[in-house]
């Protein structure tokens, strides 16, 4: 059974305005810092037992969902406004997160060491998920129109990333073109797109925790260098020098001095990146 945490509600909400940030930023999985901060194992006991530990554990989950809603709504309207002005350097510093992530994913994905099949599985999941994405694109099909369907779908992949260490699935919200209309609707409030998205978010978060769960415990290596593929092919497909192949009418600022900031973007959100693999490999 797993014992109730101990931790002050300024503590709380704290780890919660973390996680929830860290789960808008592609490359950063709300899963992995979960982790960090201690609430994966009690959440996990949680949702399998939810009738049994709900009055155990909800003095300890309440500062975390108020701190998850801040950050969200906080960080939110500051990633709209970024992606609204400077489009293609928000990317490059978010493909640095990405890429900085990308060693301790690999850490993770081995940590119980490599299984026959995992670089099979890892192949294959990228080339399929390469397969879906590059000729959407180059359909025009990648920009989707925002509505209750869509919102539903990020809902489900934010919930994901909760509950997948490593998963993170902002760089598929990029490359549905969903990301900009998402952080700004949330930072505005607009219920008609938050609403939906919480709810898939929280029934993602239930009904698939077990599963998940599951996956973890009995295929952990092929579990999670699949997650590696979906994570190398989402950035892939949203990198502005593939986009201008494979996105019709796609394109960008590509002077010396627009270089250089892409430059110093992405600089940024490897080291940031680096530096929380370094904290999450000690955990």
């Amino acid at each position: 059974m797993q014992d109730t945490p101990r931790q002050s509600p300024l503590l709380g909400i704290l780890k919660g305005a973390v996680i929830a940030i860290g789960a808008l930023l592609p490359g950063i999985s709300g899963g992995a810092l979960c982790v960090i901060m201690g609430i994966y194992k009690p959440m996990m006991a949680l949702l399998a037992d939810p009738i049994h530990q709900f009055k155990k554990q909800i003095g300890f989950f309440w500062p975390i969902a108020i701190g998850m809603l801040v950050g969200t709504l906080g960080i939110s309207r500051l990633l709209g406004d970024f992606l609204e002005r400077s489009e293609t350097a928000a990317i490059f510093l978010f493909i640095g997160l990405i890429v900085g992530t990308l060693p301790s994913l690999l850490r993770e994905a081995r940590q119980e060491g490599v299984a026959r099949g995992s670089l099979a599985a890892l192949v294959i999941t990228l080339l399929v998920m390469l397969a879906w994405m590059i000729p959407m694109s180059l359909g025009g099909q990648a920009n989707v129109v925002p509505n209750f369907g869509w919102w539903c779908l990020c809902g489900v992949l934010w919930g994901l990333g909760i509950i997948v260490p490593g998963m993170s699935p902002s760089n598929i919200f990029f490359f549905l073109g969903l990301a900009t209309p998402m952080y700004a609707s949330i930072g505005a409030l607009d219920l008609g797109v938050i609403l939906p998205m919480g709810v898939c978010l929280l029934l993602t978060v239930v009904l698939l925790s077990r599963g998940v769960g599951y996956c973890l415990r009995r295929w952990y290596s092929l579990f999670m260098h699949a997650v590696v593929g979906v994570v190398l092919a989402s950035t892939v497909v949203i990198l502005p020098p593939v986009k201008l192949l494979i996105s019709p009418g796609y394109t960008f600022a590509m002077g010396a001095g627009d270089w250089l900031v892409y430059a110093a973007c992405f600089a940024a959100g490897a080291a940031l990146a680096w530096a929380l693999g370094k904290v999450q490999g000690k955990e």
